[in-house]
């Protein structure tokens, strides 16, 4: 047994989560802590709301409302998204209103100061003489210097790279668009050049161990090309941590470099919820502990650079073993975007269709390694040919064939044909594509889609067996859909917890009380035992749009 701690990336809470939200960080960790728990891991699933990130306020203008406010109206409603979904976490941080996560960011901070390892420079800044402030992040918006795409202040989402302090191209105030001047500012800053060789072996071994995916390797590659930058972790406002030290009233830390923090507060959190305190501390410290962080793209830097640097700078817990990536998943051939409406809110349209057929249409179009389109027509599509059309009708003619021919017992014939072939293939390509160190929801489902396609189509030649007759000619080959049907129920329990354990009762399998899925150790041995007695059909469970 493995001990784990998996993460998503903190959503800022200046709105609901959309369906391009689900398909990358939210879903991939859910999918792999279902998978690890029950190959018989200690997983805990972690994260955040991102409460103290400037979009709140800016979001918080922009419908007349406090900071506050917003965040708590809007991670409502992505707590209830990720519960609508199955994606929620075991701890779900919410800084604003939990001081765990603002004494750890701070505790941390201060022992990074106090070993010399943070430094203070006088940096340029944006600032804006109409709005009379200074200008970061979410309050300013140009071009990449980098890529020249469209960006806000401090990473650029095309290009993933670091914006230089006031490196912004044709910057513009978000409040009042014009354009800003520069000032110079005392600020806190992170050398993270100095780190440059621990991070390359750092690499070179979490890479030995475990796939990364290639454009996140090619990212690093890139940004290791150059000098890495100093890092500003503080800033001068008034919504955030502030920074606990004499002399820097007014200026607060920055949320990039509090998130690494925020996973470890969270980790605590859950060990006080179950009543041991300590065991973040042993989980964190444990150099066998694997951290998987599950992020987008554009999250690379903090996550894959300087967080790593920041945990070699406290110098006492355990490095990420593996960050794992997606890319943007667009809205019929365009990014979705929360700021122009372009999108489908999660909360609303789980409540208009089967969670786990969303789960499984994101997983298998997921945006993994490239980016990927979300389609009413593609996902209708699934629904109708893999499950609709697919699992249910598989399901409903072997039940239908067994109480015809076999008084609705498996037959004690021993499972034959390509189906019995199916079977045995499949835990060990499904587990495969789950494992934490090779991750690809997107093949398990690929190699589900599969294997139901071959099902439904070894359906017709069962049916004119079976009107041939006698019963015995195809008792073997039916024997072997049932078994292969109860297998793909627990094989895509990670994927469609709620489908797997439905079915599964149906079937007769086992499902564990606390992780609500069959066990994967049911793969083993016989899922469905010759004369088990079966129901004569089961309810639907797949349905299409309201």
């Amino acid at each position: 047994m493995t001990s784990y701690v998996v993460t998503s990336a903190p959503p800022n809470p200046n709105g609901d989560l959309h369906l391009g939200h689900l398909s990358g960080p939210f879903l991939g960790a859910d999918v792999l802590t279902r998978h690890l728990r029950r190959r018989g891991h200690d997983v805990q699933y972690v994260g955040y709301s991102d409460e103290h990130s400037c979009y709140v306020p800016r979001r918080a203008a922009e419908i007349g409302s406090t900071a506050h406010r917003t965040a708590r109206l809007f991670g409502d409603r992505m707590e209830e998204t990720l519960s609508l979904g199955a994606m929620h976490h075991d701890w779900f941080t919410r800084p604003l209103t939990d001081e765990a996560h603002t004494l750890f960011v701070q505790r941390f901070f201060l022992e990074l100061w106090e070993a010399g390892a943070l430094e203070v420079q006088e940096l340029p800044v944006f600032h804006c003489t109409p709005c009379d402030r200074y200008l970061y992040e979410a309050e300013v918006r140009g071009a990449c210097q980098f890529c020249a795409e469209p960006s806000d202040g401090v990473y650029c989402e095309a290009c993933g790279l670091p914006q230089d302090p006031a490196g912004l191209a044709d910057p513009r105030c978000t409040a009042c668009w014009t354009t800003p001047g520069t000032r110079t500012m005392r600020r806190i800053v992170f050398p993270l050049e100095q780190y440059r060789e621990r991070l390359q072996e750092y690499y070179d071994d979490a890479q030995s161990r475990a796939e990364w995916r290639p454009r996140l390797r090619a990212y690093l590659e890139g940004l290791f090309s150059r000098e890495l930058p100093d890092t500003a972790i503080s800033r001068e406002a008034s919504y955030g941590i502030p920074v606990p030290l004499p002399g820097w009233e007014g200026h607060i830390l920055d949320t990039w470099f509090s998130g690494i923090w925020g996973y470890v507060a969270a980790t605590a959190r859950l060990g006080e919820a179950d009543g041991d305190e300590g065991a973040w501390q042993r989980r964190w410290t444990d150099p066998e502990t694997r951290i998987v962080n599950f992020i987008g793209f554009d999250c690379s830097f903090s996550h894959a650079v300087l967080w790593p640097a920041l945990l070699m700078a406290q110098g006492e817990l355990t490095l990420p073993a593996q960050v794992v990536i997606n890319e943007f998943y667009r809205l019929e051939g365009e990014k979705f975007s929360t700021s122009r409406g372009h999108a489908i809110w999660g909360g609303e349209f789980l409540r208009r269709v089967n969670a786990d057929a969303l789960r499984f249409h994101l997983c298998l179009t997921g945006p993994e390694r490239e980016q990927n389109n979300f389609s009413m027509k593609e996902f209708t599509d699934t629904v109708s040919t893999v499950l609709a059309g697919g699992l249910e009708a598989w399901t409903d003619t072997v039940l239908d064939l067994l109480a015809k021919d076999f008084d609705s017992a498996v037959p004690t014939a021993a499972p034959e044909g390509p189906l019995a072939a199916e079977r045995a293939a499949l835990p060990g390509l499904v587990d495969g594509a789950l494992a934490a160190e090779t991750f690809s929801p997107q093949r398990a489902a690929a190699v589900i889609a599969a294997v139901v396609d071959r099902a439904v189509a070894d359906l017709q030649e069962l049916a004119l067996l079976g009107a041939a007759g006698p019963r015995e000619r195809y008792a073997g080959r039916l024997a072997a859909s049932v078994e292969l049907l109860a297998a793909v129920a627990v094989a895509a329990a990670p994927l469609m917890p709620g489908w797997s354990a439905f079915l599964a009762a149906q079937l007769g399998v086992a499902v564990d009380a606390g992780t609500r899925m069959p066990e994967w150790s049911a793969l083993d041995g016989a899922l469905v035992p010759a004369g088990t007695v079966l129901p004569t059909d089961v309810p639907l469970y797949f349905h299409e749009l309201s």
